[in-house]
């Protein structure tokens, strides 16, 4: 068995006293990708900002390589929601992808023929290259998820996490991730996405975290699926259709709900 590069132990969080996160423990070893799947609410996007440091959380613990988060430097990138970001800023795809190098590169100083030349490999990766110079406000969805992964690329991560990256996206920048992700396997980077797909969770990665609010189940497809868990952790939002579970997102209209096959 892989050691563990994560470690999640007995982690809680709350706001203004309200239970969020409830007593989390699970572990990621090194190299894996790892679906995070659960209804809205569940606190999947909570989850992944503990692990950035951008909220606290109490009790138990979390590692990383053996050390407490934080020890390493700029060692987890984070890509947010689209919805999450202002993109008014007036700043181009490269100088969006270059702020992945500041961690490293500190603010006060200006980037070097190194930052420059990994800030290219990036939007080549990401294939937006063309896309260099253009206002970031001025990009399709598509496009903007692209940068943004582009950034935590330039960030050189030994964890990637990703925050609902398949949402409102086109086929295209789908497959290009897909293709990314395939790439990091290969450079042993683990990975985490939050996502509501179940069919995507079960046909590409190799763990899946079923959580709400609390770890439901935390194993492969076939052993987090069963109809049990997936009604513990989406209630009324799950039908179960022949040999399928199908997630209805409630906050779509009924013409526009998006569903997921496991």
């Amino acid at each position: 068995m892989q050691p563990a590069q994560l470690e999640i132990e007995h982690v809680s969080v709350a706001y203004n006293g309200q239970p969020v996160l409830c007593d989390v423990t699970f572990h990621v070893p090194h190299g894996a990708r790892v679906a995070v799947v659960g209804p809205n609410g569940a606190g999947k996007s909570t989850l992944f900002k503990v692990l950035v440091g951008l909220l606290p959380w109490h009790g138990g613990r979390i590692l990383i390589h053996g050390q407490p988060l934080g020890h390493h430097h700029d060692c987890v990138a984070y890509v947010p929601q689209r919805e999450e970001v202002d993109w008014r800023f007036p700043l181009t795809v490269s100088d969006v992808v270059m702020m992945g190098r500041y961690g490293r590169l500190g603010w006060l100083k200006r980037p070097t023929k190194e930052d420059h030349e990994v800030v290219r490999r990036c939007l080549e990766q990401m294939r937006i290259a063309d896309l260099a110079q253009r206002p970031i406000q001025e990009l399709s969805g598509g496009q903007q998820q692209r940068v943004f992964l582009a950034r935590a690329l330039a960030q050189e991560p030994h964890i990637l996490l990703m925050d609902e990256p398949f949402t409102a996206i086109d086929i295209t920048t789908q497959e290009t991730i897909m293709a990314v992700l395939d790439e990091l396997r290969a450079q042993q980077v683990t990975v985490l996405i939050s996502t509501h797909d179940l069919s995507l969770a079960a046909a590409h990665f190799d763990r899946v975290l079923l959580l709400n609010r609390r770890v439901i189940g935390y194993g492969t497809a076939q052993e987090v699926f069963t109809q049990k868990q997936l009604m513990e952790a989406f209630g009324g939002q799950l039908l179960i259709l022949g040999e399928g579970a199908v997630v209805i997102d409630q906050c779509c209209a009924p013409e526009a709900q998006r569903r997921s096959r496991a």
